[in-house]
């Protein structure tokens, strides 16, 4: 596991700055503390930082070929090498090391750019072919692992995060308010975009050439959408168990010590039982719990390790640990506010105490139906049924009830019955909506916004039109959902403490026969991940079975009302406030009024808006940023 960077610059009469690149790999110390190394050849660079998993002695990278014509720096895990390694072999080709970075630089030998079919694991890396003048940069197909490019005077910059990209000098600084804007919709920014204008992500399932000062992108791998009706839940589950076990074996290959996220929730218990299953020894889990009996899953958590034995470490999140949100906003490069990153940064602080490499429970809701904002959605279109006079009536009394957040989500459910379906379910992935968005802004924002007109969710939405309702809901959180906040999330906090996270149930056979899978083998009657739960059966404790889904949701809403209010008040209200450039101060006031007095639930609005003025705090400081659009 590492953090990887470089520059190539596509004009041959151009020199690399070695500051630059050093600079570069600095700021990405924390993704690899144990190893260093570089390449410059005139005018390109390529370096890296690594944390030792796998052949801890041999590994080292930027790794070159015999006749030091291809240079490969990589980011993650190749699950399978040791099965390639073994066909390279018999092809005739020879290894220096044991490491899966070599079997990446034999591979793309051998096959080329096909090579990335080859590979079952999480990785960002990028190969220079010095004869060619061809840059390739690759992200694994669910995107695991992230990498940030820029392309500016015919020179492309390239990094595992964006305070790396940022020390290129090659970022313009500006930021991007189409990005703010999906920012306060979403409470992250969806890919291709970033922060800064002129800076991209890779996308999940993607691939970028650089040659000879000319970029293409393409997507080598897509989810598959074709649905197999012959799946029985007796075949798919024993479908499930199989690749499921083989994707577990695979990912517990490790030269260090490895542990596992336990949530309590049905995702991390099955890492755990099937873990149980195929090791020796007991098992190190990890769990993080909450002071608030609605969001806390510390007694499942419980039940699962003393039913599997584990040897079990837990810590309970407190208010005040949320004011680590300053450090946070610094890992995520740019704005991030899903709360539930300050228990993903404590438990991974709390695993790396113990092990290198943790495996954790996310993808399963996304590929079985998981997500409460996807059943409800299917309960307001069993709701849009009823005739519209009594749904317009039902409404109408509902708008003359108390200004409380419980009859406000009666409310929303009773208005999503007059949208359409897709705008539902939108709604319901929605922090601010458009309306209230608008009050917020700066009026150079709302400028901005509109000029862009970009809309991410419904470019996807386009792309799934051809779907079933219920599995472009899917397809639609795998898209987006998935990769922009779920792994962006666990990757920047786990990273940040030199912490490598898997994840077992994203492994691309198991994601490709979810897909494939009838709706109905994933959501019936009311219950969901009904194929996990009927696979694992007899695997997981029946009381775990019987419980509600909570999430690894932070009381972020209740806090805002007490023991974060004077902060929030302080740094977001005060006179040191920045965000006063971007959003208007009268309209954060009447939010936070509105809360508090609990005529809304402006919770995590609240937060978006104290990470944002967090995260304009630390990139002022950043040389060459500038805090305008």
């Amino acid at each position: 596991m590492c953090g990887i960077c470089g520059i190539i610059n596509g004009r041959p009469n151009r020199r690399i700055d070695r500051d630059r690149l050093t600079a570069m790999t600095c700021a990405l110390e924390h993704r690899g503390p144990d190893d260093f190394g570089e390449w410059i050849d005139g005018r390109s660079g390529l370096a890296m930082r690594r944390l030792s998993v796998i052949d801890l002695f041999r590994g080292h990278q930027p790794m070159l070929n015999e006749d030091k014509t291809l240079i490969l720096v990589f980011n993650g895990e190749i699950y399978n090498y040791q099965s390639i390694r073994s066909e390279l072999e018999k092809k005739g080709h020879t290894f220096r090391t044991l490491s899966d970075t070599e079997v990446i630089l034999r591979a793309y030998e051998e096959w080329g750019d096909d090579c990335l079919h080859h590979f079952n694991g999480m990785f960002a890396f990028a190969i220079y072919d010095v004869e060619l003048d061809r840059l390739l940069l690759a992200r694994d197909r669910v995107g695991v692992k992230p990498l940030f490019y820029t392309v500016k005077d015919g020179a492309i910059a390239f990094a595992s995060e964006l305070d790396s990209l940022l020390q290129s000098g090659m970022v313009p600084g500006r930021l991007n308010p189409t990005a703010i804007d999906a920012y306060f919709t979403f409470l992250y920014v969806p890919a291709p975009d970033t922060i800064f204008r002129g800076v991209h992500k890779l996308r999940p399932g993607e691939k970028l050439v650089f040659e000879r000062g000319e970029l293409r992108r393409e997507r080598y791998w897509r989810l598959p959408a074709h649905i197999d009706t012959s799946w029985t839940l007796e075949s798919a589950s024993e479908q499930f168990v199989e690749l499921f076990s083989e994707a577990l074996k695979l990912q517990c290959i490790s030269d260090v010590p490895l542990g596992a996220f336990l949530s309590g929730g049905m995702d991390s218990s099955s890492i755990v039982g099937m873990l149980s299953l195929v090791s020796d020894t007991p098992i190190k889990t990890f769990s993080i719990g909450f002071d608030d009996p609605d969001a806390n899953e510390l007694e499942f958590a419980r039940v699962v390790a003393k039913h599997f034995g584990t040897e079990h470490t837990e810590e309970i999140v407190k208010p005040e640990l949320m004011f680590e949100a300053g450090d946070l906003s610094v890992r995520f490069g740019e704005p991030f506010a899903d709360s539930s990153a300050v228990p993903t940064w404590l438990v991974s602080r709390l695993a790396k105490h113990q092990v290198t490499v943790a495996l954790s429970g996310d993808g399963g809701d996304e590929l079985f139906a998981g997500y409460s904002w996807m059943h409800m959605t299917r309960r307001v279109r069993e709701y849009s049924r009823t005739p519209k006079p009594i749904r317009t009536a039902v409404h109408t009394g509902l708008r003359m009830m108390p200004h409380r957040p419980r009859y406000q989500k009666l409310r929303r459910f009773s208005g999503d019955s007059f949208r359409g379906e897709l705008s539902a379910f939108r709604r319901r992935h929605t922090c601010l909506e458009q309306d209230v968005r608008t009050r917020l802004y700066a009026p150079e924002l709302i400028e901005g916004v509109a000029a862009a007109d970009i809309d991410r969710f419904s470019d996807h939405a386009k792309d799934l039109a051809h779907l079933s309702p219920d599995d472009r809901m899917l397809h639609l959180d795998f898209l987006m959902y998935l990769p922009d906040d779920i792994l962006t999330k666990v990757d920047r906090m786990s990273m940040a403490h030199g912490l490598e996270a898997r994840v077992p149930l994203l492994d691309h056979r198991i994601v490709e026969f979810a897909a494939s899978l009838p709706f109905h083998l994933k959501y019936r009657n009311g219950r969901s991940k009904v194929l996990l739960k009927h696979a694992l059966r007899d695997l997981l404790p029946p009381e775990l079975m019987r419980q509600r889904k909570r999430g690894f949701a932070v009381p972020i809403h209740r806090w805002m009302r007490g023991s974060l209010l004077p902060q929030f008040e302080e740094y977001v209200l005060g006179d040191s406030s920045r965000c006063g450039v971007f959003l208007q101060r009268s309209a954060i006031r009447h939010l936070l009024e509105q809360h508090v007095q609990l005529r809304e639930d402006y919770g995590h609005a609240l937060w978006a808006i104290f990470m944002f003025e967090q995260w304009l705090r630390y990139a002022e400081s950043i040389p060459g940023v500038t805090l305008s659009l």
